[in-house]
């Protein structure tokens, strides 16, 4: 007994001094040895290797999301470029006019007055008066062809742009040229009040005639000795009454002329002319278009992409 449980007492007794050792060793803090200088700890070595992935699939999960909102754009932008190339083409063509009043040129007319009557003569452009005839020649509804008429008044000015379209060149430019027709032949009417004095010169002019006649015929009849000198002075005093009264009637139609109380004094200031390109569709408006569509659909797709990756 003594020699074998000495051996085994001594084996059992260094195999617990080694155990001892080399727990001691275990509950050293890392870098508090007298020869360790902050050695990382395991821990935190396997906390970066786990949200590696983690960090990796985000990444191309963004990728994806940009390429497939970009993607999107493009389409948008092909897709409205191609729809500018298949619709149908509209062409236009465009008339200036120059519209003056009298009172406005001599600087005492009422700017208030001046554009009233500027909005009326874009009235009378877009009237029945103007497009109904135009709409029955060519077998059109008159509110569908007031829809291919369009009058403005450019900036700070007395010139009003009348634009028209149409499915050709030329049937825009014939279309123009009708409406600048009618327009003039209506703006061209005298008004009530000058076309009352013109009838009053008519009448005068007509009266003054048979008076210079009746003159003539007296004064033969009174050398003949058939007619008094009584009734020739009478016929020369209204004679000369008529005369001032042509005289006094034509000096009122000239004094409304120069006022410009006759009526609007319109010309045309650019003849009818046909644009180079088509009004609609227009490629870039149509790209801009598609592109902004896609901006739109493709910040939808990101947001839903978003919400779905910050669910836990």
């Amino acid at each position: 007994m003594s020699d074998v449980s000495h051996v085994f007492q001594y084996g059992a007794s260094e195999s617990n001094g080694r155990s001892m050792g080399y727990e001691e060793k275990l509950q050293q803090s890392p870098g508090t040895g007298p020869h360790e200088t902050g050695v990382v700890p395991p821990q935190r070595s396997e906390s970066r290797f786990e949200s590696l992935p983690e960090d990796s699939g985000g990444g191309w999960l963004t990728t994806r999301l940009l390429i497939l909102s970009l993607t999107i754009i493009l389409l948008g932008t092909a897709a409205g470029l191609l729809g500018a190339l298949v619709l149908p083409k509209t062409y236009g063509a465009r008339a200036e006019i120059l519209y003056s009043n009298g009172q406005g040129q001599q600087g005492g007319g009422d700017p208030m007055k001046q554009d009233r009557q500027l909005s009326t003569q874009l009235v009378y452009l877009q009237s029945r008066a103007v497009l109904g005839p135009i709409a029955q020649k060519q077998g059109r509804d008159f509110k569908d062809l007031t829809k291919d008429v369009s009058v403005a008044v450019l900036d700070n000015s007395d010139v009003i742009q009348v634009e028209a379209h149409g499915a050709t060149k030329l049937a825009a430019m014939q279309t123009l040229q009708a409406i600048m027709d009618g327009y003039m032949t209506l703006i061209g009417q005298p008004t009530g009040v000058s076309r009352n004095l013109s009838t009053q010169l008519a009448d005068a002019h007509t009266n003054t005639t048979q008076l210079q006649t009746q003159v003539q015929q007296l004064t033969t009849a009174v050398v003949a000795g058939t007619a008094t000198q009584v009734a020739l002075n009478d016929a020369r005093v209204q004679l000369t009454a008529s005369q001032d009264l042509e005289k006094a009637i034509q000096g009122r139609i000239d004094q409304l002329k120069l006022t410009g109380q006759d009526g609007p004094d319109a010309q045309l200031l650019t003849p009818p002319y046909s644009m180079p390109d088509a009004v609609f569709p227009q490629p870039l408006i149509a790209a801009g278009t598609g592109a902004l569509v896609g901006l739109i659909v493709a910040g939808g797709v990101v947001a839903m992409g978003a919400r779905r990756r910050a669910r836990p």
